[in-house]
C-alpha cells in the first residue's frame, strides 16, 4: 500500500533477520530448533499493532518482511535433512543456517530497499536478545539512504532512546505505546511539518541534538485499535502459521493462535519489565472484542492442532469479564491454554476454564522460597500457595505448567535441588527453570549493576549483540555455572 504523500515502508523481522547475521550459540543448535525456528518466524506483534491502527486510520505503506518474504518452505528450517540430526549441542545443520541463506536475506533487503525507495522507514526494536545488531543494521541503512526518515519504536527503544539517537541511525523514536504517536508523526511527515515538539511520545532530532517530548498517556479504550490479525496478509501471518504448525506443531505463541487480551501488569515483580513498561496499569479489551479474533483467525488459520493461546498473565483477574469471554470462546472450537497468576486460580474458575476446553495453566511461580518471593522478587504469594494452585489445576484435568528463576539473588543450590525434588515429587513433570535473565529497566538489573563494574558487567552478557545479562550471584561465580545447574534442575524435575 502506497500513496497520500509519503512512501512509508515497515521493516518486519528485524530480530529474526539479526539472527540470521549472528548466529548466538545456543540458538543456533540443533538442541534448539524449535526454539530457533520460533524466533525467525514470530513477528513482532508491537509493529504489527501499529500498521493496523494506521491501516484503519487510512495511512497507506509497505511491510518489508526480512525473513518470511524469502523463506516460505518448511525444507529451510528442518534439522533431519538426511535422516539424522546428529549430535544434539552441534550448530544447526539446517539450510536456514547456511550462507546461502544468509545471502539470500540480505538481497532481499537490499534489493527491496532500493525498488520501494522510502521516504520514511519504521523501524521496530523491541527484542533485547540481538538489540545491539538491530541498532547496528539501523545506522548502516541510515548511510544508505540518508534522505530517509529513520523512525524506532518498541519496548527496547522505549527504554534505550537517548542511545539509538546518539548512534546516529534514527531521526525519531516512538516511545511507549505507539499507535497515536506514530500516526501523528506521519501526518506532520506528510504535512512538511518541521517542528514536533508537541507530539507526545516522541524523541526526535533538532539539528545536532535530540529533543525528548513528555510522555503520552495511554489510550483508555483498546478496542479504539483493530486487532493485529487485520494485517495478516501484510506480515504473512499464514505463511507464518503453516510453517511453524509443521514445525513445531504444539508450541505456543504460534501467529495467528495467540493474543494478547489486555495490556499491563498490576505486579511488580523484580525481573519483569512491566511495571517499567505499563506502570503497573492494566487496560483490557472487551469480550466482544476477543471474540471478534477468535472468530478471525479460527476461519483463517486452521491447520494442524486446532489450538488458541491466551498470553497475558491477568487473563483470569476480571472475573465479570472472564465469564463473557469463556461464553464466546466455548463457541469457537479450539483447544485453549492460558498463563495466569497463581491468586486467580479458584475453583469457580477452574471449573470455567475445563468446561471452556482449556487444557493448561502456565503460572510464573519463579521460586517456591516465601522469603524469596517477598523481598527478591515481590509476588504476592507463597510457595503453598503456588503448589495448592498446582495442584488444583490437575485435579480439574488440565496441566499445570510452572516456571521459575534459578540464581535469584540469596537464592542457594541448595534450596532450588529441594524444589526441583518436589516438583519431581509432585508429579509436575512439565515445571521449567530459567537462569536468571536481567535488562534495563527491571529492579533486578538496578542490583546487578550495584554487584559488578562495566567490566564485569560485560561478562555476562548473553552474547556479543545481547542486551540480556545472565546474573550469577550467591552460590554461582559464572555464567556458565549457572547455566549448566539450571540444566541440572531440569532433569531432576523431568527424572
Amino acid at each position: 500500500m502506497r500513496g497520500k504523500g509519503l512512501d512509508v515502508v515497515i521493516l518486519s523481522d528485524v530480530w529474526g533477520y539479526g539472527l540470521l547475521e549472528t548466529k548466538p550459540k545456543p540458538l543456533w543448535t540443533i538442541r534448539y530448533d524449535f526454539l530457533r525456528n520460533k524466533s525467525l518466524l514470530v513477528p513482532e506483534y508491537g509493529v504489527m499493532y501499529v500498521a493496523a491502527f494506521l491501516k484503519g486510520m487510512g495511512i497507506d505503506f509497505e511491510v518489508l518482511n526480512l525473513v518470511a518474504d524469502v523463506f516460505d518452505e518448511v525444507s529451510w528450517f528442518q534439522e533431519d535433512s538426511g535422516g539424522e540430526r546428529g549430535d544434539e549441542d552441534s550448530p544447526s545443520l539446517s539450510p536456514i543456517a547456511g550462507e546461502e541463506a544468509l545471502a539470500k536475506a540480505r538481497d532481499h533487503l537490499l534489493r527491496s530497499l532500493e525498488r520501494l525507495n522510502p521516504q520514511v522507514l519504521l523501524f521496530p526494536i523491541s527484542i533485547y536478545y540481538v538489540a545491539l545488531h538491530a541498532r547496528k543494521l539501523l545506522v548502516d541503512l541510515k548511510r544508505l539512504m540518508p534522505d530517509c526518515v529513520m523512525v524506532v519504536g518498541g519496548v527496547y527503544a522505549t527504554l534505550h532512546a537517548e542511545e539509538i539517537m546518539e548512534d546516529g541511525g534514527a531521526d525519531f523514536v516512538v516511545r511507549g505505546e505507539g499507535e497515536w504517536t506514530t500516526l501523528e508523526l506521519l501526518t506532520a511527515l506528510r504535512e512538511g511539518v518541521r517542528e514536533f515538539s508537541g507530539i507526545r511520545g516522541l524523541t526526535w532530532r533538532r539539528g545536532e541534538e535530540w529533543v525528548h517530548n513528555p510522555p503520552r498517556e495511554r489510550e483508555r479504550d483498546l478496542d479504539r485499535f483493530p486487532h493485529l490479525y487485520t494485517v495478516s496478509e501484510e506480515f504473512k501471518v499464514g505463511l507464518r502459521y503453516r510453517l511453524l504448525k509443521t514445525l513445531n506443531p504444539f508450541d505456543d505463541y504460534v501467529p495467528g493462535a495467540g493474543f494478547l487480551t489486555s495490556r499491563g501488569c498490576p505486579e511488580e515483580c523484580t525481573f519483569c519489565l512491566d511495571p517499567t513498561i505499563w506502570e503497573r496499569k492494566t487496560r483490557y479489551h472487551s469480550p466482544e472484542y476477543v471474540g471478534q479474533v477468535l472468530q478471525y483467525c479460527w476461519q483463517h488459520f486452521r491447520d494442524g492442532e486446532p489450538s488458541f493461546y491466551f498470553g497475558d498473565a491477568t487473563f483470569a483477574l476480571n472475573r465479570k469479564r472472564l465469564w463473557k469471554i469463556l461464553e464466546i470462546a466455548e463457541k469457537v472450537p479450539y483447544t485453549y491454554h492460558i498463563q495466569t497468576r497463581v491468586d486467580t486460580v479458584t475453583p469457580e474458575v477452574l471449573k470455567g476454564l475445563k468446561e471452556s476446553r482449556f487444557a493448561s495453566v502456565a503460572l510464573g511461580a519463579e521460586s517456591l522460597d516465601d522469603r524469596i518471593l517477598a523481598e527478591v522478587v515481590r509476588k504476592r504469594t507463597t510457595g503453598a500457595e503456588i503448589i495448592r494452585a498446582a495442584r488444583a489445576v490437575r485435579d480439574a484435568g488440565m496441566k499445570p505448567l510452572l516456571t521459575f528463576i534459578a540464581g535469584l539473588p540469596t537464592d542457594t543450590r541448595e534450596n532450588l535441588e529441594r524444589t526441583a525434588r518436589l516438583l519431581r515429587d509432585e508429579g509436575f513433570n512439565e515445571s521449567s527453570f530459567f537462569p536468571l535473565v536481567v535488562f534495563r529497566g527491571t529492579q533486578l538489573y538496578q542490583e546487578f549493576e550495584r554487584r559488578y563494574t562495566p567490566e564485569e558487567r560485560e561478562r555476562f552478557r548473553l552474547n556479543p549483540w545481547s542486551e540480556e545479562f545472565c546474573f550469577p550471584s550467591g552460590d554461582f561465580s559464572d555464567m556458565d555455572e549457572l547455566i549448566q545447574f539450571t540444566q541440572h534442575l531440569n532433569r531432576i524435575v523431568r527424572s
